[in-house]
Formats: structure tokens, sequence, C-alpha cells
């Protein structure tokens, strides 16, 4: 006996969204747009550092992106620079687009504790077919402005974003390169994709009920 097919329209509805809802979930790893990340720089306590946040073009044009940064925690300094298309302040949260070859927020830090923000990414990037990416990438320097911390190579970490093409959607992909006891950084699922899940679970659930109560 089929028992999905003897379940009444309404159940089987109800079902189909609780498991498009939980496939929404599991395959939205490509399509991340919003992460927190977290620095740990406790092994360089008393110095003066900088924050490097870039977020360049594989080459130009790509389809446009930017990145938002905000919900900024940790002892950071007066001095920055921003450099290509890029703008903001800490209170306000910064905005780094990929119009230009390069873009950066270099801010200064105290080191010795946590350095925490959020990433939301947007733009063109995610609805445009191309072949050219766009990456945001975080380095951590001491205060000569020029030795890397954390990873002697370069960044602590890379999110790479590329459009879809010829098939294949769109993606975000993150690549932790200073080691976790550094940087940990996690994507943040989106608000709808947990509400439709909830919704189809709820009316599964309730129905159910109705069911062994009739």
């Amino acid at each position: 006996m089929n028992t999905f097919s003897s379940f009444p329209a309404l159940q089987r509805s109800a079902l189909n969204l609780a498991l498009a809802a939980s496939a929404l979930c599991a395959t939205s790893a490509w399509a991340d747009t919003s992460f927190h990340a977290s620095v740990n720089t406790a092994a360089w306590a008393g110095a003066s550092g900088w924050l490097d946040f870039q977020f360049n073009p594989g080459q130009n044009p790509a389809p446009a992106a930017q990145v938002r940064i905000s919900n900024f925690s940790g002892n950071f300094g007066s001095q920055l620079v921003l450099e290509g298309q890029a703008s903001g302040n800490l209170a306000s949260g910064f905005t780094l687009g990929n119009g230009s070859a390069f873009n950066d927020l270099f801010h200064a830090i105290q080191l010795g504790g946590n350095f925490s923000f959020d990433l939301t990414f947007s733009g063109d990037v995610f609805s445009t077919l191309g072949q050219v990416g766009t990456t945001f990438s975080l380095g951590l320097l001491a205060g000569d402005q020029q030795s890397y911390l954390g990873n002697p190579d370069g960044a602590l970490f890379q999110i790479d974003l590329m459009p879809a093409n010829a098939g294949t959607p769109a993606s975000t992909t993150l690549s932790l390169l200073g080691g976790q006891s550094i940087a940990t950084v996690s994507a943040v699922p989106e608000p709808q994709s947990y509400t439709l899940l909830l919704a189809g679970l709820g009316v599964v659930g309730l129905l159910a009920r109705r069911q062994r109560a009739a």
C-alpha cells in the first residue's frame, strides 16, 4: 500500500511543504549570504595590530557584489583606511563593493582580545550568469602593517562568491586559512528557511494529532 498516496490532500500538501523546506535547508550551503566571524588575538596581547578587510573581483568587470560588515565587537582603535569602493564606520557598519580592482577596509585594533562581526553579501552575483567571481578576505597584521599574524602567508579566511554558470548555481565558498583556534566563521541561515520548515512540520504534527483523535 502506498502510505503517502493514502494521506488526505491537505496532509500531503503539508508534508510536501515540510519536505521542501528540509531540502532547502539541507542544500542552502551554496546560497549562504550571511556569516558571523570571530577572531581571537589573545596570543599577541599587549601589542597593536590591524584587521584588513578586502573585497576584490577576480577581474573587471565581475557581476556586481557588495558586502556589509556590521555588529562589531572588540577593542578597535580610531585609525582606519578606506580604499576603492569602501565606506562607512564602526557604529553603522561598513560597505565594500567590487567595482574597483582593490577595495579595502584597514582598521587599527588593540591585540589581546576577541573581535567579531557579521558579513552580509548581496548583489547581481547571486542572480546574474557569469564566470568571474569576487573574494572577501580577512587578514590580521602586526603594528608594522606588514607582518601577517595567524597565517604568515596572508588572510585568516576568505569567502569566494561565484555567479551561476552553465547550470551551476551561484555559490559562496568559505576557506579557513589560519586555523580555527584563531578565526571561526559560521553561516547564518536565512530566517525564511526556518520559517518554512517550522510551518510545514507544525501543520503535519497538528494533522497527525487530529487523525489519532478521530
